[in-house]
């Protein structure tokens, strides 16, 4: 069926008019659009409000993935600068909104739905969050003259639920005023994206099951179950009186450690284990590994694994969190949104800054560091002859024969080597002999008893000494 064409009028737009794609409202199966699953966005939002591992972890990824600034690099340097382009990004939602609250919307919607969408109203400085469990992705097939045919994206659905009202109808967005957020594709789809919770789904059921389970447990009288036995046969109605008498008394964790008393011939017996005996810890702890593996937070970050010597841990889990989620993230949500970029230079694009993210200054102190080393090998290649732009070809790649020698250059002759870091090592204050000096220096007499000749008096018997030691002490 051919749709949006009788129920959609905006600005007299509608997208069979550029496109006559067939959109089919019907089916999950249809090539021609991609939605979230009902069921896959019930399960995040269950998850996100129920599961401390899952609220934590996309909690994690929301404060990192907020701090950054977004502005424009150069290409050529790769230098950050800012300018009027920006100011839509900078306040994107109005009334005094900011950078960090766009970009925590965007990692939301990415970890529960895999997919965000973020519209810019036409002739308003504005940008407006579509609902990704509302969002249907619009394409069609496109065939090339000679053989050959590919998917075009041609816009965005949005189709509230039926009963959900103050939303309006369905509306259309063409793909030119929606940046689409996917960074982790959907295998089964074209364009969309799949959350990290699909395969941690199986692991979460596990963890809220564990939690579930010590919940009973505790509403069990916070105590193992208890078998009573009787020497005689009870009649079904007394069976079930005396069980609703035990567990009006005893049931609950409001009536735990109760003294129990049985009539003659009941015989408790404990069934099932202690909270040690059962190790919630360990069996649990696996499961949020297994949950937090998936969302590349470390467990260090979120406080479920101890800190190492010196809080060094921290350090490591929160470097290698930027490196594998937050940069990557962070480059391609720059990539989406640069859209919204009016006049971007060709030689320049949308990028962010890390300089003010205090979670990440010991990166940014390494990366300086390894910065003055590079400069450092500049330096040292230029005095040495060679042209700059061999050595700046031959610190990028590391290859010796990338380096060319400059006929312009002064020979070096003997004048010191300028280096940018400190060359001395502690402890070594020593400077090397002049020349001309001998190897070996005189050496000043070994025994008192040689004249100052430097020879070694020789030998003397057993008895010689001891008539020298009597003679010093007085006696012969």
């Amino acid at each position: 069926m051919r749709l949006l064409d009788r129920l959609i009028r905006r600005a007299g737009y509608w997208e069979g008019q550029a496109s006559g794609a067939a959109i089919l409202t019907t089916s999950y199966g249809s090539p021609d659009r991609e939605a979230i699953l009902p069921q896959v966005a019930g399960w995040a939002s269950d998850t996100y409000g129920s599961n401390s591992v899952v609220f934590s972890a996309i909690l994690a990824r929301m404060m990192l993935f907020a701090e950054a600034a977004l502005k424009l690099q150069g290409k050529a340097d790769k230098h950050l600068y800012t300018d009027q382009s920006l100011a839509l990004l900078q306040e994107p939602f109005g009334d005094g909104t900011s950078t960090g609250e766009l970009l925590v919307r965007m990692e939301q919607d990415v970890s529960l739905a895999g997919n965000a969408y973020i519209w810019g109203v036409p002739g308003e400085d504005l940008l407006v969050r579509l609902r990704p469990d509302w969002t249907t992705i619009v394409s069609e097939l496109v065939q090339v003259p000679g053989g050959g045919a590919y998917r075009r994206r041609l816009g965005y659905l949005v189709m509230p639920p039926q009963g959900i009202t103050g939303q309006g109808g369905n509306q259309y967005y063409p793909a030119e005023e929606v940046a689409h957020w996917a960074p982790i594709p959907d295998p089964q789809a074209t364009f969309r994206g799949m959350s990290w919770l699909t395969p941690a789904y199986r692991d979460i059921l596990g963890d809220q099951g564990m939690v579930t389970h010590k919940v009973k447990y505790l509403e069990n009288a916070a105590s193992p179950n208890l078998l009573i036995r009787y020497s005689q046969k009870l009649a079904p109605g007394t069976m079930d009186a005396v069980r609703e008498r035990i567990t009006a008394r005893h049931g609950g964790a409001a009536n735990a450690f109760k003294t129990l008393v049985l009539d003659q011939g009941a015989d408790a017996t404990v069934i099932g284990n202690s909270l040690q005996q059962m190790d919630f810890t360990d069996v649990g702890a696996s499961g949020a590994e297994r949950i937090l593996s998936d969302s590349l937070v470390p467990g260090v970050l979120v406080g479920l694994e101890p800190l190492r010597g010196a809080g060094r841990g921290y350090q490591e889990s929160m470097q290698k969190f930027a490196n594998l989620y937050g940069r990557p993230a962070w480059r391609s949500a720059c990539g989406v949104l640069a859209r919204f970029v009016p006049g971007l230079p060709a030689g320049a694009r949308l990028w962010y800054d890390t300089a003010d993210i205090a979670a990440l200054q010991d990166g940014e102190l390494e990366r300086g560091q390894a910065a003055l080393v590079r400069g450092q090998a500049l330096l040292t290649c230029r005095q040495a002859g060679y042209t700059r732009e061999s050595a700046v070809k031959f610190v990028e790649s590391g290859d010796v024969s990338q380096l060319v020698p400059d006929p312009a250059a002064v020979p070096p002759g003997g004048a010191a080597v300028q280096h940018m870091l400190g060359q001395a090592q502690p402890g070594a204050t020593a400077e090397p002999l002049p020349a001309g000096t001998q190897a070996r220096l005189p050496m000043s007499s070994v025994s008192p008893g040689d004249g100052g000749n430097h020879t070694t008096p020789g030998p003397l018997p057993s008895a010689g000494r001891r008539m020298l030691t009597s003679g010093a002490n007085g006696h012969r």
